[in-house]
């Protein structure tokens, strides 16, 4: 857990055994999304933080709802840039809607992408998820190439892609 920002409903048992459970298509097609490498480096380095554990054999960034509790200057120090360049590879990762911002150093994986616990927590983790949304449903996930936004450049519109 984060000394200036405990994480709050933790795992009950965290010495159990744990399992990381991924989407099999999603992995197949992430080489393919049109992501700067150092957004793909920053994906892979928050799915690592999962199974992070302290002295104690307490997981360190997760609780059960499948956030991850990490900083930005955190973040940068794991990959040696500067705060504000991860600033802008989270916003890439934010856009695809891989993950989510749910509190200030607080993060959501998706979790019908990726989730680290049994079947039964990342069904607890999708209804936590859905909460939080207005229309209480989860993002799209889009698939690589998909316009996802539009972006105003000097030579006019030009599409932004998954």
């Amino acid at each position: 857990m984060l000394a200036t920002d405990p994480m709050e409903d933790v795992f009950e048992n965290q010495t159990e055994s744990m399992h990381v459970v991924v989407s099999l298509g999603f992995i197949s097609r992430f080489p393919r999304y049109n992501l700067p490498s150092l957004s793909k480096d920053l994906f892979w380095t928050i799915v690592g933080l999962l199974a992070e554990k302290d002295d104690h054999g307490q997981y360190v960034h997760i609780n059960r709802h499948g956030e991850i509790a990490v900083t930005q200057d955190q973040l940068a120090r794991m990959l040696g840039v500067k705060r504000p360049t991860i600033n802008v590879a989270i916003g890439h990762l934010m856009a695809r809607n891989f993950l989510w911002k749910t509190a200030r150093g607080k993060y959501q994986l998706h979790p019908l992408l990726l989730y680290f616990g049994s079947a039964t927590r990342q069904d607890e983790a999708i209804g936590y998820a859905k909460a939080h949304f207005e229309d209480k449903a989860l993002p799209v996930v889009p698939e690589p190439g998909a316009v996802i936004a539009h972006e105003l450049t000097k030579d006019g519109v030009t599409d932004l892609r998954a």
